[in-house]
């Protein structure tokens, strides 16, 4: 009796060779190694950035001072004092923004410059340094020095920056202050001018900016102050004068920062003068005047040529 042997019905196929399995294997878990390894570089590069980025804006240890933004506020700004401040400020080292003596540095040498009256809020801004607000002293007279002439403040601080002629602004002159021949050496930049005709006229040409109009500075144009013996003024003596074009004068006496009992108000005598510089536009009829007395409460006019004769008696 012969055994019966049961075959397999599933079909036969040819086996996978071992090496070529290895090798697709191979293949893709090294691109998948690679992979991992760029994303973690990237990962790393990214995060390296992220910290020194917040660790830098969180606190840097230095500014440079010639980077600052100045604010230089309203009224006159003579472009060579911008420039003089960038340059003052370019020289100082670099500072610590964390430091108020470092801060206070920048404020105490600005400070030393004739132009600058004071010095605000001094704020650092990252990333571009510092923000500077700075008030300029405001000119209100000039002085002559030899051939050229220097604006002078209030306080008798002559200004830097030579001019040819009187300097000007914004349609008016600065007026002329005529010094003491002892005096007139000391008219140089930086300069306190310390003498009684100084600090009259100065206080004369404080009082015209303050009182007069825009306009009556246009009429005004270029005039000077001669306030030597405003400190002597009498019924005789005029005091203060104000030389004006056209071979004009203006008798103003006493100077305001004089305690003068009798003497008009300085708002009235500036409302007289402005009335006076009218005159010749607006008058009934026009006068042409060479001579105005604004020390009265009815100023005296004296008319080009003189006052007119009364006519003959037949």
């Amino acid at each position: 009796m012969e055994a019966k042997v049961e075959g397999s019905a599933e079909p036969l196929s040819a086996p996978v060779a071992p090496e070529s399995r290895s090798s697709k294997e191979l293949l893709t878990s090294a691109r998948l190694g690679a992979l991992g390894l760029v994303l973690s570089l990237l990962a790393i590069l990214w995060f390296f950035r992220v910290l020194v980025r917040d660790a830098e804006a969180a606190s840097f240890t230095s500014v440079d001072p010639a980077a600052s933004r100045v604010d230089f506020g309203p009224g006159w700004s003579d472009p060579r004092w911008e420039a003089l401040v960038s340059a003052t400020l370019a020289q100082l080292p670099p500072l610590h923004p964390e430091r108020a003596e470092d801060v206070r540095l920048v404020e105490d040498t600005l400070l030393k410059l004739p132009i600058v009256a004071a010095v605000g809020e001094t704020r650092v801004l990252w990333p571009d340094g510092l923000r500077v607000a700075i008030e300029l002293r405001q000119p209100v007279a000039c002085v002559r020095s030899g051939d050229v002439y220097f604006a002078v403040s209030v306080e008798g601080i002559v200004l830097p920056g030579a001019w040819s002629t009187p300097p000007g602004h914004e349609g008016k002159f600065l007026p002329l202050i005529v010094l003491e021949d002892e005096v007139r050496g000391a008219a140089w930049e930086g300069n306190v001018l310390d003498s009684a005709g100084a600090h009259d006229g100065l206080a004369v040409a404080a009082a015209l900016e303050r009182e007069l109009a825009a306009d009556d500075w246009v009429r005004l144009g270029r005039a000077v102050i001669d306030a030597r013996t405003a400190r002597t003024t009498s019924v005789e003596e005029p005091g203060t004068v104000l030389l004006l074009e056209g071979a004009r004068r203006i008798h103003f006496g006493r100077s305001p920062n004089l305690d003068a009992p009798g003497e008009l108000p300085v708002k009235n005598k500036c409302a007289s003068l402005a009335r006076a510089l009218r005159l010749a536009e607006s008058g009934e009829p026009p006068v042409d005047w060479e001579l105005v007395d604004v020390r009265w409460d009815v100023p005296e006019v004296l008319p080009r040529g003189g006052l007119p004769k009364p006519p003959k008696k037949k």
